[in-house]
């Protein structure tokens, strides 16, 4: 039985979790350029004149599937590079979505109920990532991917 403690502990100590540097989702890391996301990952168009979310502006946009459900994904940047990748869910399939959620994610880590907007947070130290949820009975279904380190975006 101590062995076992050894090898549980020794796979922890050995198995560092992504660094913000190298999180990030399906190719994408946190903080590359635009440029750097276009050529690691496929099918990642340009935007120009993108709006501004969270002190991040949208600069690419890419046709994407979460559990399913057809979406697109959109890139957003600070200077310090790509922060949050945001999919827009179409209200009538956000059960869908958040239920693939739960599903691959677990019960959410923080589940935070405001006058009318419900935010859902899911932490997944293994990749790095924060998933946020913004949803409210008056067609929101928001979710946004970003650096488990960056508590910057007005999500918390």
């Amino acid at each position: 039985m101590q062995f076992l403690w050894v090898a549980v502990a020794a796979t922890i100590t050995f198995s560092p979790l992504p660094s913000p540097a190298t999180a990030g989702w399906q190719g994408a890391v946190w903080g590359m350029t635009p440029e750097q996301v276009s050529a690691a990952v496929p099918g990642v168009r340009a935007v120009h004149r993108g709006e501004t979310l969270s002190n991040a502006r949208k600069q690419g946009v890419r046709d994407s599937e979460l559990y399913g459900v057809a979406l697109q994904a959109s890139y957003f940047y600070s200077p310090e590079g790509l922060t949050f990748i945001r999919f827009n869910v179409p209200f009538r399939r956000c059960e869908t979505v958040v239920g693939g959620l739960v599903a691959e994610h677990g019960h959410p880590s923080k589940v935070s109920e405001q006058a009318i907007l419900r935010v859902i947070v899911w932490d997944d130290p293994e990749s790095g990532n924060r998933l946020s949820l913004i949803h409210s009975a008056s067609g929101i279904c928001d979710l946004r991917i970003r650096s488990i380190h960056d508590t910057d975006n007005g999500l918390d």
